[in-house]
């Protein structure tokens, strides 16, 4: 009989091997559903990958995500985290989302026309809160989300140091941009809207989280007021039910919000070509839910095409190495995600020329709502880089000389300002 000293290593190899085995017999996906991104390709190796680290950190990444059985580990691991969500007496209580972390962790298949100095320009009226019927408590309750009205939401809940922290991390960003025009803008969840009475006070205005953000960045920081006109705009489709995420209108609402901050001129939402292109839809929300009234009840997605785009690329780097093919607007008759259809879904870098000459460049820094708000976007500048701090690790600095960028949005959605991997990329980038 084998004595355990040496049992146990031998048992150990025989695991290793099996695993191995695996992982090169097993047929490798292209995207997770589950995770709503573009899974890792193996890296090409050259001698300047090698020497680089790049080639080294790529097999990395390529390994974790293609580690057999690795969405059911996963979900193991996601079942373990739920018993330790803190919850109070009688309600939901959710702090940073606890739960959830932030339901996009990655996806992936000088202002224009100022007034002249000698001319004070006129105030713009902004537009009156939509009315919306709220129900007077959730039909479904669970682990941080809820079901009102055949709409999934995430509860928002934060705390003043998380707001103190991201203004802290917005307001380093323009320290380290002073010659450059630095954007804020957060996007507020379908929960702000359409949720129970209950969630829109307290800790879970959302309304509230953003005010006390703004107050305490920077003014030279440009506060971009998302949020008044996604309320204006909340009788209509700005929201999927099913999915966490804004809908290509919502994100125009975003759009049209940072030209007034920006004193750009925005296009009428009329005047870009439309399509839809799914009608069964069905997203972040019934995966995390599995609730039968949402299957039943999908979502449709809309794209808006903008002709102003003359070509794009994405990039494994943000030195712009490892380039690979991603469209603006993207097919995604392969998938069930149809949201990949805005910028192809998450990439470390993404670089969009246009046919706009007119000098102006671009850098947004983003999560997953970002995707659906940069096409909009290309209609203004001549360059845009798409940055995604979770993933691209680069200096804002010297990335904002090498490409002259005149302008950078800082976008995340509510949940998103207390991600850790956003926090640490967009630190990182700008120390």
């Amino acid at each position: 009989m084998l004595k355990r000293d040496k049992l146990i290593p031998i048992i150990f190899i025989l695991m290793l091997a099996a695993g191995m085995t695996l992982f090169f017999a097993m047929p490798k996906a292209k995207l997770s559903e589950n995770e709503n991104r573009s899974l890792a390709k193996a890296p090409k190796f050259s001698a300047e990958n090698v020497f680089s680290g790049e080639y080294a950190k790529g097999i990395g990444e390529y390994l974790n995500d293609h580690f057999p059985f690795r969405d059911k580990l996963m979900a193991a691991g996601d079942g373990l985290r739920d018993l330790m969500v803190y919850r109070r007496e009688g309600s939901v209580e959710v702090i940073a989302n606890a739960v959830n972390d932030d339901m996009g962790e990655g996806e992936n298949l000088n202002s224009l026309n100022s007034a002249p100095e000698e001319e004070e320009p006129e105030e713009e009226k902004l537009p009156e809160a939509a009315h919306v019927e709220l129900a007077d408590e959730a039909e479904y309750n669970s682990h941080g989300i809820i079901i009102s009205n055949d709409r999934a939401m995430e509860i928002f809940g934060y705390y003043p140091q998380m707001l103190t922290n991201y203004a802290a991390l917005v307001n380093s960003v323009k320290i380290c941009l002073p010659y450059v025009n630095v954007y804020s803008l957060i996007v507020p969840t379908a929960a702000e809207f359409y949720s129970p009475v209950q969630y829109h006070s307290d800790m879970h205005s959302q309304k509230e989280a953003i005010r006390l953000l703004y107050a305490q960045m920077m003014p030279e920081v440009n506060k971009v007021d998302v949020y008044t006109y996604m309320a204006a705009a909340a009788d209509q489709y700005i929201y999927y039910r099913t999915d966490h995420h804004w809908t290509a209108r919502g994100a125009y609402q975003g759009y049209y919000a940072f030209c007034k901050a920006a004193g750009i001129e925005p296009l009428e939402l009329e005047s870009f070509p439309y399509e839809v292109i799914s009608y069964d839809f069905v997203g972040s929300m019934y995966r995390y839910t599995k609730r039968k009234e949402l299957k039943d009840y999908p979502d449709y997605v809309e794209v808006f095409y903008q002709p102003s785009v003359e070509s794009s690329e994405a990039y494994y780097s943000a030195d712009m190495t490892g380039q690979y093919d991603a469209k603006v607007i993207s097919d995604v008759e392969g998938t069930s995600n149809k949201y990949l259809a805005f910028l192809g879904g998450d990439h470390p870098l993404m670089h969009i020329v246009t046919t706009n000459k007119n000098g102006r460049r671009l850098l947004v820094t983003k999560d997953s709502f970002g995707n659906a708000l940069v096409p909009f976007l290309t209609n203004h500048y001549e360059e845009i880089f798409v940055v995604d701090p979770r993933s691209a690790s680069l200096s804002l600095p010297q990335f904002c000389s090498d490409h002259m960028i005149n302008d950078v949005i800082v976008e995340n959605y509510a949940f998103a300002i207390s991600n850790k991997a956003i926090l640490d990329g967009i630190r990182n980038a700008a120390q």
